[in-house]
């Protein structure tokens, strides 16, 4: 599989989710970046794993999956893309 670089590099990409997160109502949840990289289905992506934490400050079990687009660096949520 011949793989594309994306525009955007992972520390954008992780940036990007970053002021992302920062700009949702929350509710009292913390959301932290765990973990960047490409996205296995769709190499011009960049995959987020978040990890949630309660308002209590238990991490919740399960992550939050962001997708960052290569090129133009729009964050979507993971159920939104693939709707």
């Amino acid at each position: 599989m011949n793989r594309r670089k994306p525009k955007v590099t992972g520390e954008e990409a992780k940036s990007l989710a970053t002021a992302y997160l920062a700009k949702q109502d929350l509710l009292g949840w913390r959301f932290d970046v765990a973990e960047v990289h490409r996205a296995g289905v769709d190499p011009d992506n960049w995959t987020v794993v978040v990890d949630r934490f309660s308002p209590e400050g238990g991490l919740v079990d399960g992550p939050q999956i962001l997708i960052v687009n290569g090129a133009t660096g729009e964050v979507r949520t993971f159920e939104s893309y693939y709707e």
